[in-house]
C-alpha cells in the first residue's frame, strides 16, 4: 500500500490510482468493457441436468462395483454417492417445479 506525503494530500483534489481496469476514470468511463458472464437459464438448467445425471451414473457404477467385488469399494463411498445423486435429483425436481409454477403464474397475468 502506497502512503501519500503531506504535499500530495494538501488541497481539494487527490488523484487516485486505479487498481482495477473496470474502475471508472475521471470521465466516468471504464477502460475495459466487461463481457456478460451470465449464462442463459437454459444453459444453466442443461448443466444442472448433466451434473445430476453424472452423479446418478457414478452412484450406479459404485453400486454395481460393490455387488461384483465388495472388497474394492467402501460401503461409505457408495452411500455418499447415492445420497449426492438423490439430493441433486430432488433439488433439480424442485427447481423445475418452481420454474414451471413461475411460468404458469406469468401466463395467468395476461
Amino acid at each position: 500500500m502506497e502512503v501519500y506525503s503531506k504535499e500530495q494530500v494538501v488541497g481539494t483534489r487527490i488523484d487516485l490510482k486505479r487498481t482495477n481496469p473496470l474502475h471508472f476514470n475521471t470521465e466516468g468511463i471504464t477502460s475495459q468493457k466487461e463481457t456478460d458472464p451470465v449464462e442463459s437459464f437454459s444453459d444453466v438448467l442443461f448443466n444442472v441436468v448433466n451434473q445430476a445425471n453424472q452423479l446418478q451414473q457414478n452412484a450406479d457404477d459404485l453400486e454395481q462395483k460393490m455387488i461384483v467385488s465388495p472388497e474394492e469399494v467402501n460401503v461409505h463411498e457408495v452411500m455418499i454417492a447415492s445420497e449426492k445423486a438423490r439430493l441433486s435429483i430432488t433439488f433439480l425436481k424442485s427447481i423445475t417445479e418452481k420454474a414451471l409454477k413461475a411460468y404458469n403464474d406469468i401466463m395467468m397475468l395476461r
